[in-house]
């Protein structure tokens, strides 16, 4: 059968469609969207789902990011381009000095500097046959690209990065909200960020993209049309937001190890667990690097023994144990301690999540339906955390003292309203289609986004 598609023209004119089944989005035209990211593996999954939706849409889709994550994607049968270095680096820099904030740029501006003129280069020879480009907006480049291109521009992220006074910006989160001053946490970011980069980026503009310097007003981030991937059950919309500011709910990526099966272990030993009546927690903390993985790991044991739970421990910190600090220590039967495990399989099996608040894995542990304890470390961790104990989900935790994380998982596993309201906001993250959700945002909206925006009101 013939696919017919409306002129984008046609297409601005129609109403905005709500609710519209899967199968009756309104199609445009086949295009290539590129889709520019740095950072973690939790700052790429999303767009490997994304990508698969607007494959079934008839669209080509490139990912453009750190080269660790090429064969990974390629296994989704969706394309890969290399840019942004190397992320274990850049995961360093943002844990040591804060990423992006005033303390990161007056303490590591010179090895930021490097890795963002590597980054700028890598970003255009990736990006410049896109014919729609949407980007994480931590990767910087991507809007200057897509002005040189005169090609429509969509941020794309996993936080919020709009101007509001319903909550400050995710980096500067600080332990008091006022209106008056949430607004002014994204002014003062984007100015530090700015005056941080700008010389390098307009040089980068001048004599590779060839187009003008530019400023924070003609950059006009506010008016640029963004499509959040997380829940309004988490983050209710700003009524200061405009309509082209879309929270789509989370894109989540089911079985993203496509090969991955349980260990016969784990299985039996959760089966065990159960069978004892002993509830069952993760605790685990992505690739983030702790100054004393040691004393960390012997910490996390004392409290699940005190706690009487049973532990299923994903050792990422432990990577910074020497050989002998592996080799010595031995985690008892109450606990199984394993490389990694998709979230997707193994959180509705579990009764609690204890984990550093990415933005991924706190999507995970919400869309389950379990209580989710984060202990922050660096940037938007610190705003998920504030947002799951706002709805009552879940819990921050201050330190990984062995008292504290024992205080932690008693009431995490025994806390009726706690487990009842972490029940009740999984229910209603699983009734959402986040990725088909940002592709009629995309459709909706793609007029506005090839447009200068200084003539927009």
């Amino acid at each position: 059968m013939t696919q017919r598609y409306l002129p984008d023209a046609a297409l601005q004119l129609m109403p905005k469609v709500i609710n519209l089944p899967a199968g009756m989005l309104p199609r445009t035209a086949a295009r290539h969207f590129v889709c520019l990211t740095i950072g973690s593996r939790g700052d790429v999954q999303p767009y490997i789902a994304l990508a698969q939706e607007l494959q079934r849409a008839g669209h080509t889709v490139t990912i453009v990011t750190h080269a660790e994550y090429k064969e990974w994607i390629e296994r989704w049968g969706v394309r890969h381009r290399t840019a942004g270095g190397d992320p274990g680096a850049l995961m360093k820099l943002s844990v040591e000095h804060k990423m992006f904030s005033p303390q990161f740029f007056k303490e590591s501006l010179s090895n930021f500097r490097t890795w963002l003129d590597d980054l700028l280069v890598d970003a255009w020879e990736q990006c410049k046959d896109a014919d729609v480009l949407l980007e994480s907006p931590s990767a910087m480049a991507g809007v200057h690209i897509a002005e040189a291109l005169n090609i429509p521009y969509f941020r794309t992220f996993t936080m919020p990065w709009t101007k509001t006074a319903a909550f400050p910006h995710p980096f500067l989160s600080p332990p008091v909200e006022l209106a008056s001053f949430n607004t002014s946490t994204y002014i003062l970011f984007d100015n530090v960020l700015w005056s941080a980069t700008s010389g390098q980026i307009n040089r980068w503009r001048k004599h590779t993209l060839h187009i003008g310097s530019t400023d924070m007003g003609h950059l006009a981030q506010s008016k640029i049309p963004s499509i959040y991937n997380f829940s309004t059950y988490v983050v209710p919309k700003p009524l200061d937001w405009g309509d082209a500011i879309v929270i789509s709910g989370y894109w989540f990526l089911d079985n993203p190890d496509l090969e991955w099966a349980p260990p016969e272990s784990l299985t039996q030993w959760m089966a065990k667990a159960r069978q004892d009546k002993k509830p069952i927690v993760y605790i685990g903390f992505g690739s983030i690097t702790v100054p004393n993985p040691p004393a960390m790991t012997r910490n996390i044991v004392k409290a699940v023994l005190r706690s009487d739970v049973r532990a299923i421990i994903s050792k990422g910190w432990s990577a910074r144990m020497s050989k002998t600090d592996e080799t010595d220590f031995v985690f008892p039967p109450e606990c199984y301690s394993i490389d990694k495990v998709p979230h997707d399989w193994l959180f509705p099996q579990v009764d609690a999540a204890l984990h550093h608040g990415g933005a991924g894995t706190t999507g995970a542990s919400l869309r389950a339906g379990i209580p989710t304890l984060i202990k922050p470390w660096f940037g938007d961790q610190f705003f998920w955390a504030s947002r799951v104990q706002k709805i009552g989900a879940g819990m921050k935790v201050s330190s990984l003292s062995a008292s504290e994380i024992t205080t932690t998982l008693v009431k995490a596993t025994s806390d009726r309203l706690m487990k009842e309201r972490a029940a009740s906001i999984g229910e209603k993250i699983r009734s959402e289609n986040g990725v088909h959700n940002a592709v009629k945002a995309i459709y909706t909206y793609f007029d506005r986004a090839g447009r200068d925006r200084t003539e927009l009101d």
